[in-house]
């Protein structure tokens, strides 16, 4: 491996600027070509495993595939630094309607013609085509991101495997008394000409119409009024219907009405479905085309009529508007009602429709014979699983959003009408003519039965092989047998966790929970992590239509993917969804620069091969250097408790302040050797060991910048990489508390003084003096600050350090109190005296100008009594600031007061 090393000895700092994209792709080959990102099963190591969400073979990479990634990526690299055997498992799947659309829509672009003029084996032939020459593509972009995912496992939905694994799953559940085959009311997708289960349609809101109408008493005394927002589905009534109580009605149910236009008599029945109070109270009953209807309708043993053709054009059924698209059919009905005299009125509504999560198209209600799982008894053991904390959620409420789905869940309509997707294993007996011989019984079985029998035309729901990923993956056949002798099956699942956004949590990741216990037994996760979703700043969904999306590659490439992965991380508050504008990128890219240019401050005077080790004992180094081990042991334990709780941004956020704040803002300046001379080796090494610590710490979120500086902190053996080093460890033997808190108070002093240089405008070129006036107590403190006054000389200027107890104050002084100690900042000798007295005089009258201004208007009773009360609230707080602010300025002032 070290041959195959794109840098494998220390490099002298040469102060070249951080480019991310000279050293991304390098590392990623080396990663990739060394395996590391490869997991076997190793029974003396615990495993992890992640199942990646499969993209769609169609898909192109996000920003939400880019924070998934990130935030799975992250998760298996800390495992993986950890010890354990870690699987992150990618795969795509095959988006049946999706790819059915693109591969289509590319024949009718490119040849003129469509799938059924090419055949069904034709076309998927084509579509196996499209897949090999296009469906690699986010695969590789994902690449781009540093993800460590064990491509050499990576697994598609329609491999074979798997889809004989698919197959047995429905031959189990078929077996099992759960699927069943019928004649139902679907949401139909007109364009796709397929039916989809509940969780494909989307619920829009849009602007709709009421149309009232009459329908005549056959007898001839009269009508009933109905409204309806769907006008055309008048063509399917067999009913209307009133409520049982109702007493305008009374006399009428039993009775017909004419239906209008078509003139067909239909009866007048009770059903205590109806909504007395709602328009009229009468309800037209349309069996074949909504769902309550179709209830009411099996109730009562109404005739299911069909208006409908697949492409949503009125059949025969519909009389004079045959072949009339849905909507032309409704401007044509609505006009001959109201020629008829038979249209009362239009009302403008707000209308819910429901519109196909793929198409895109109206979805329109239709009665089609289609395969369906029974879902309430998978449901049960699946809601348990949670409730008894076999699985947990986080954040913990998604928990109640899980349940809520659950505990009403409705019968999932499996089968779709394309040709891409797993054929469903039922195969029909034909007659002599090769058509389906229905007076014989369909056989469920992978293989065909008999030679003969025709395979059902319809495949499965996508996400019905979905459902399957986390044991499907890994050779899951159905055979005891075969599956006990499966190493990978037997080490990898249950797997550890899953990473997914919260727009999939019914389609799949509930699912998964049902299947995995139904087939293995056992839950198929222990923890779900769901994160938010990436909005554009203002907080709308990215979208095409509003041009509001951000290219992960662009980011990418303008910022560095460390940088991206920082963001997006930093960003990702456990339950928030991310409010992303692309300068937010500038964060990662800020911190990748800090950390490259810190290597620089000791790398500079490192000795090109040598290998720096920390020879003095903790207790023989200095107090700062103390104080930053203390800072990294202390900060260590909290990382893994936050990465333990799935809160990485937190994680993360303490890595920046401790790399940032700790390390380079203190740690780094107090080491630095004074211009033109060299830093001694004690120092370099163990200004290495901190940085190493912190390098390996950052490595999971932001792996190519680490990768590339571990290389040059020391000589490495072979196969000696950051990606597979020790994750670090909290050594208590490390960590000085008495210590430590002496230099957070230096700290505070320090930060007060530079505070009052800033404030009375003192050059930054000139030295100070500064009185520490410390408890009586504080014995200890005062020995160590007189210790190390260097530190006061080198952050703030201080070049005469004063420290004692009971000390006075000098005439002419700035004080900052610091807990229960004071410090004294001789101004006399620093700043022209009058002057500043002449500065606080004049602001001090601008201040009292402010202030009478602002207590002119609250005395005001108008302004009290009409102005909104936030406004009042303001100026009370413009008031106590300004009283607040004139206290200091003329305490100040008296500091100053001429002798």
């Amino acid at each position: 491996m070290a041959s195959d090393t794109p840098a494998s000895q220390p490099t002298a700092s040469t102060h070249e600027p951080y480019d991310a994209s000279a050293i991304e792709d390098k590392w990623y080959q080396f990663w990739e070509h060394n395996g590391f990102f490869h997991a076997e099963p190793a029974p003396e190591r615990p495993p992890h495993v992640i199942m990646m969400p499969p993209p769609n073979v169609t898909g192109r990479l996000h920003m939400g595939h880019a924070l998934q990634s990130t935030i799975q990526d992250a998760l298996t690299r800390i495992r993986r630094m950890q010890g354990q055997e870690s699987l992150w498992m990618p795969g795509k799947d095959h988006a049946g309607i999706a790819t059915q659309n693109v591969v289509e829509r590319k024949l009718k672009e490119e040849e003129d013609t469509t799938r059924h003029a090419l055949g069904r084996d034709q076309f998927v032939e084509r579509v196996w085509e499209w897949k090999e020459e296009y469906g690699d593509i986010i695969s590789q972009q994902m690449r781009t991101l540093g993800v460590s995912c064990d491509w050499d496992r990576e697994r598609f939905t329609m491999d074979e495997g798997f889809s004989r694994a698919v197959q047995e799953v429905f031959v189990q559940l078929y077996e099992d008394g759960l699927i069943y085959r019928g004649d139902y009311l679907v949401n139909w997708d007109p364009e796709n000409q397929t039916a989809l289960s509940d969780e494909e349609v989307d619920n829009v809101e849009r602007e709709g119409h009421f149309w009232h109408m009459k329908y005549p008493l056959t007898d001839g005394s009269g009508h009933l009024q109905i409204a309806t927002t769907r006008p055309e589905t008048m063509l399917g009534d067999t009913a209307v219907a009133v409520h049982p109580e109702d007493e305008r009605y009374a006399g009428l149910v039993g009775k017909t009405v004419q239906l209008p236009l078509v003139d067909r008599e239909i009866p007048i029945i009770a059903d205590d479905y109806v909504d007395q109070s709602f328009g009229e109270g009468a309800l037209k009953v349309t069996p074949a085309h909504d769902k309550n209807d179709f209830e009411i309708g099996q109730r009562h043993a109404l005739e299911v009529l069909n208006i409908m053709n697949p492409d949503a054009t009125i059949n025969e059924n519909g009389g004079p508007y045959e072949g009339m698209d849905r909507f032309d059919a409704r401007e044509k009905i609505v006009e001959d009602l109201e020629q008829a005299g038979l249209l009362v009125k239009v009302e403008t509504i707000p209308n819910t429709v429901p519109i196909s999560s793929r198409s895109k198209e109206i979805i329109e209600p239709l009665i089609s014979r289609q395969w369906f799982v029974k879902m309430e008894p998978l449901a049960k053991p699946a809601i348990e699983a949670v409730r008894e904390g076999h699985i947990n959620f986080y954040p913990e409420r998604w928990a109640n959003e899980y349940f809520r789905w659950m505990e009403n869940i409705r019968d999932w309509c499996i089968s779709r009408q394309l040709w891409w997707g797993h054929r469903i294993p039922v195969w029909y007996h034909t007659t002599a003519d090769g058509a389906i011989d229905e007076s014989r019984d369909f056989v469920v079985a992978v293989d065909q039965p008999e030679e003969g029998m025709v395979q059902d035309k319809d495949v499965l729901d996508t996400w019905f092989s979905s459902w399957l990923w986390p044991f499907a993956t890994l050779g899951w056949t159905g055979d005891e047998a075969q599956d006990a002798a499966n190493e990978d099956l037997q080490y990898f699942y249950p797997t550890d966790v899953l990473v997914s956004g919260y727009d999939i949590l019914f389609f799949w990741i509930a699912r998964m929970v049902m299947a995995g216990q139904y087939v293995t037994g056992q839950e198929p996760f222990k923890d779900i992590f769901i994160t938010g979703m990436v909005k554009d700043k203002h907080g709308r969904w990215m979208s095409k239509s509003l041009g509001n999306g951000i290219d992960p590659l662009e980011m990418v490439d303008q910022y560095g993917a460390d940088a991206v992965r920082y963001s997006l991380t930093v960003l990702c508050a456990q339950g928030q969804d991310i409010k992303l504008d692309p300068l937010k990128f500038e964060m990662g890219r800020n911190f990748a620069n800090k950390i490259w240019n810190a290597f620089n401050v000791f790398g500079q005077f490192m000795a090109e091969g040598k290998a720096y080790r920390r020879e003095r004992s903790f207790e023989d180094l200095e107090l700062v250097e103390r104080w930053m081990l203390t800072r990294l042991n202390t900060a260590i334990g909290e990382i893994d408790d936050a990465i333990g709780r799935y809160r990485l941004n937190e994680a993360l956020s303490r890595i920046y302040d401790l790399f940032w704040h700790d390390y380079c803002d203190w740690y780094l300046e107090l080491i630095k050797p004074p211009y033109g001379e060299a830093m001694d080796e004690d120092t370099i090494a163990l200004a290495v060991e901190i940085y190493e610590t912190l390098v390996q710490l950052l490595h999971p979120f932001m792996p190519f910048i680490t990768e590339e500086l571990w290389w040059r902190l020391r000589p490495r053996e072979e196969g000696e990489a950051c990606i597979v080093s020790d994750w670090p460890a909290a050594d208590e033997a490390l960590i000085d508390e008495r210590g430590t808190e002496i230099f957070n108070l230096m700290q505070e002093m320090i930060s007060g003084i530079r505070n009052v240089r800033s404030q009375y405008n003192v050059a930054a070129s000139k030295d100070i003096a500064a009185l520490v006036n410390l408890p009586a107590s504080y014995t200890d403190v005062a020995q160590v600050m007189d210790q190390y006054a260097g530190y006061f000389a080198k952050m703030a200027r201080v070049g005469n350090l004063t420290v004692g107890h009971g000390l006075a104050k000098p005439a002419a002084s700035a004080s900052v109190v610091i807990r229960r100690s004071e410090v004294f900042i001789p101004l006399a000798d620093v700043i022209d005296l009058e002057q500043e007295r002449e500065r606080l005089r004049k602001e001090i009258s601008e201040k009292e100008g402010f202030l009478k201004s602002v207590q002119g208007k609250l005395a005001n009773e108008q302004f009290r009594t009409k102005a909104p009360q936030a406004i009042v609230d303001k100026e009370k707080q413009k008031e106590a600031d300004a009283k607040a602010e004139l206290q200091r300025l003329r305490a100040s002032l008296e500091e100053f007061a001429a002798e």
